[in-house]
């Protein structure tokens, strides 16, 4: 038993010493229901990705985003949609969302980025038609990239490969 410990205490301090992971591309899926308007009741989803080399963690920081898919009421937008450039929204490392906005679709609408955390963020659209204006919730969700499974995998199977051998010596 005490050599194990020996040996995981060893193995954490080697991935100790490993450089720090580099910023990858984050990727986020969101999706939400619109809860006012004439278009109360529908749904919408979408996904985008960024890099994250930039951040530094202190105060408001908004990074561009790489890739946009969204789909709203029946239809398909993308970052050559955007009324401006899309960016997402961090402050003091606190991830707070996605702003982006269409204004050559009926209804006109825009995605919110929150304003202290990730739960304040909403979209809203306005329509032509009288009373036509509403909003909705979003909520989203980090895609983990395939490096972290990969870590994940390797240092389980790094656990068991050790537990083994202790089974094999006693």
């Amino acid at each position: 038993m005490q050599k194990f410990f020996r040996t995981t205490a060893l193995a954490a301090l080697l991935l100790a010493t490993l450089p720090a992971a580099q910023a990858v591309t984050q990727n986020y899926i969101f999706s939400g229901t619109l809860d006012s308007g004439i278009f109360s009741g529908q749904s919408y989803a979408g996904s985008f990705s960024f890099d994250d080399a930039a951040l530094t963690n202190l105060g408001s920081e908004w990074l561009g985003v790489g890739n946009l898919s969204f789909s709203f009421l029946g239809n398909h937008f993308t970052l050559s949609d955007a009324a401006a450039p899309a960016e997402v929204g961090y402050f003091n490392g606190n991830f707070l969302g996605l702003s982006f906005s269409v204004e050559s679709s009926e209804p006109k609408f825009s995605l919110v980025a929150g304003y202290e955390n990730a739960s304040e963020a909403f979209i809203a659209y306005d329509t032509s038609a009288i009373g036509g204006s509403g909003a909705g919730s979003v909520i989203y969700a980090a895609v983990p990239e395939p490096e972290s499974y990969a870590l994940l995998l390797a240092g389980l199977g790094l656990m068991g490969a050790l537990a083994r051998r202790r089974e094999k010596k006693v």
